[in-house]
């Protein structure tokens, strides 16, 4: 029985994720190719969404600027490697629960694969919700108070 390599396992996962969010309008961060198998260990190799805050552009202020929504290959705490997506809004539980994100980790499938229908499914709920996001919205929120809602 013949099995594929992990580089090319990797490398045509990485693709497929590729391929699936640019499709959907999302563009590549940083300078690694996804077809390279040390993609995933590139921190600054992902995906992001640029119609985060209605597609304006946001200067970046370490820890201060709102993340946009984001998307990447990472490893778990148990040093497998997993697949990452970052919903827009503040990090480090800052502000009020609605502006507030955190990582959300999806572990491979038995195959080595990323389950895209399931991607789909989150991503067609947060895309459209960081569109509408305020990035002064959640400045305030994180600087001055949490919201009041």
């Amino acid at each position: 029985m013949m099995t594929t390599p992990p580089t090319d396992l990797a490398r045509t996962r990485q693709l497929r994720v590729h391929e699936f969010l640019t499709a959907r309008g999302w563009h590549l961060d940083g300078d690694s190719d996804p077809a390279a198998v040390w993609f995933a260990d590139d921190v600054h190799a992902g995906w992001h969404y640029p119609g985060s805050y209605g597609g304006q552009h946001v200067n970046e202020v370490a820890d201060t600027t709102p993340v946009r929504l984001q998307s990447y290959f990472t490893f778990g705490d148990e040093g497998a490697e997993v697949f990452s997506v970052t919903p827009a809004g503040n990090l480090r539980g800052s502000g009020c629960a609605e502006h507030d994100t955190q990582e959300r980790f999806f572990a491979l499938t038995a195959e080595g694969e990323v389950d895209l229908a399931e991607i789909a499914g989150l991503l067609d709920t947060l895309e459209p919700r960081a569109r509408s996001l305020d990035p002064r919205v959640l400045i305030e929120c994180r600087y001055f108070g949490p919201c009041e809602r």
